[in-house]
């Protein structure tokens, strides 16, 4: 199993996409300049094999862009690195283990959710809650097809380096792996508590997303996804709403440049309070709805 993987499960099974209805994924425009243009696109982190191919405007989204970003740089990571820093932050101290830091019934569903994907609840007795949520989530959804290298990102990511496309990232590992250890106990238990009730349903939730998703049905979206984070305002300023007002400088200074951007990140970050497309527009930016000439007949 992939750690790096399973660090960006927990938002796949809560994020989509978010904007206004189209036929196509809703993409949004920021051109800071003659010479330069930033698309915004919300992204399907684990796919199917049935779900390629994907939609025709990101692959042509794709070849019009001279690079891509990402929430972190895929193309510039060690694994071995990335394990070890993953380990040493969720290691749980000698004296303690998951059973003591959980509620009892927590742990109970967390002890049959593993079991019913081949786990030992022991395996993760001396890890801390929030990288338990992000491994059980991840072999939930590799139980239902779902793989993070099937998703949009890998898949771009391929492309890219095929085609010598520079790849940039808005964070690094140690800084989303700094957002989930930085949770406060309280918070990791509702992560792992609010993917375990996920779980359950996710074979229909993720069909019903990836049917919205394809055909622009953003309301239904919209809706489902912040529901997810109701009865958890602390968990989504810290997954969610902080890290877009950490991008904002960044993304800013790339729609400045010249060339033509791609931005690809978990769609919850661009729909909801305080959401990437809001606060770009809160600093005069101008960020539109946008559509290929091609298949819309305008941009």
């Amino acid at each position: 199993m992939s750690l790096t993987a399973s660090l960006r499960a927990s938002i796949t099974a809560l994020a989509l996409l978010s904007g206004t209805a189209w036929a196509d994924p809703a993409i949004w425009r920021l051109s800071a300049g003659e010479d330069s243009e930033l698309w915004l696109l919300g992204s399907v982190h684990y796919l199917r094999e049935q779900d390629h191919p994907l939609p025709d405007v990101i692959e042509q989204l794709y070849a019009r862009a001279d690079a891509l970003v990402m929430e972190i740089d895929l193309d510039d990571l060690d694994p071995i690195s990335i394990q070890t820093q993953f380990m040493m932050a969720a290691l749980l101290p000698a004296s303690t283990s998951l059973s003591n830091v959980v509620d009892a019934d927590v742990y109970r569903l967390a002890e049959t959710t593993a079991g019913s994907l081949g786990l030992d609840i022991a395996a993760l007795e001396r890890i801390e809650p929030w990288l338990v949520a992000l491994t059980l989530m991840d072999l939930g959804m590799t139980r239902l097809g779902f793989r993070s290298e099937q998703g949009l990102e890998q898949y771009l990511l391929g492309r890219a380096r095929e085609d010598a496309k520079p790849i940039y990232g808005l964070e690094s590992p140690t800084d989303q792996i700094r957002v989930f250890d930085g949770l406060r106990s309280e918070e990791q238990e509702a992560l792992l508590a609010q993917t375990l009730a996920e779980l359950d349903s996710a074979g229909e939730n993720m069909d019903e997303l990836l049917t919205a998703w394809r055909d622009g049905s953003l309301a239904t979206l919209t809706d489902k996804l912040s529901a997810s984070f109701d009865d958890f305002p602390g968990l989504y300023a810290a997954l969610v709403v902080d890290r877009n007002r950490r991008w904002i400088p960044e993304l800013e200074r790339l729609a400045a440049q010249p060339g033509r951007h791609l931005v690809i990140v978990g769609a919850l970050h661009l729909v909801g309070d305080n959401n990437v497309i809001d606060l770009l527009r809160g600093r005069g930016l101008a960020v539109t709805p946008y559509s290929l000439p091609s298949s819309k007949g305008s941009e």
